[in-house]
């Protein structure tokens, strides 16, 4: 049965050179292409005029291909027509969307919070249910890693090249233990390991420990990478 969602939906864009951004899909047909006309207009020739769109139909939303030269994948296979999921990721030649339900949380009650935010607020009490129900993506959009999406599964999850690392980097200069991101309660937070020269999200220096929101850019040792909140999915 068809996932449906009773408010808009949204974009995570990040093109390749360029940050990320937050769209939100304010229309039924919602088109991504090289042309001006595109609701996401790209300026590459890899990508075609008008290359796919997503579609709302009865508030359930569909990623279509039409008809490109290159094609579209959806969390890494091609398509040309798939229901769109909370978190899936779009690739259009070099570039990443992830798709992001907006859908209207439930009506609070001691064990569901109302919002989001609520959820990354809870309790140590509540840890359990936090860490249930609150997971994290992390999207390397720039730089050298084994892979290009790493799931934040752990209570503590090390950046670096040391065997075992969460996010692993590759290349001859990149450090063991770059920096830390935490899980504590469904509440994720980043810190710079010992002797990192620089840490940044959103462009501004980290020195100690920070959390982490939804759609925030982290660089360090020369890699950049989009961090994102996986709200549960509706059964």
């Amino acid at each position: 049965m068809a996932h449906t969602l009773t408010e808009s939906a949204r974009l995570l864009v990040k093109l390749q050179g360029q940050g990320s951004r937050t769209i939100d899909i304010a229309r039924d047909a919602f088109t991504i292409g090289r042309k001006a006309d595109n609701d996401i207009p790209i300026d590459d020739h890899t990508v075609s005029g008008h290359h796919a769109r997503i579609v709302k139909i009865q508030s359930v939303y569909f990623l279509e291909d039409l008809k490109s030269t290159n094609g579209t994948s959806l969390n890494g296979k091609p398509v040309e027509r798939a229901q769109l999921r909370d978190a899936d990721v779009i690739t259009i030649g070099q570039h990443r969307i992830i798709f992001q339900e907006s859908a209207p949380a439930p009506a609070a009650s001691p064990s569901m919070p109302a919002d989001l935010d609520h959820t990354m607020a809870i309790s140590s009490s509540d840890s359990r249910a936090g860490l249930a129900t609150v997971a994290a993506t992390v999207l390397v959009t720039a730089g050298k890693t084994e892979r290009q999406e790493y799931q934040l599964a752990k209570p503590s999850n090390l950046i670096g090249s040391q065997e075992g690392a969460a996010i692993r980097l590759t290349g001859w200069f990149a450090p063991k233990s770059a920096a830390l991101i935490s899980n504590r309660g469904g509440v994720y937070n980043i810190s710079p390991s010992q002797g990192t020269k620089k840490l940044l999200v959103n462009g501004k220096a980290v020195s100690g420990q920070q959390p982490l929101k939804n759609g925030d850019v982290i660089e360090v040792a020369g890699v950049a990478m989009t961090f994102y909140l996986t709200p549960p999915k509706a059964r």
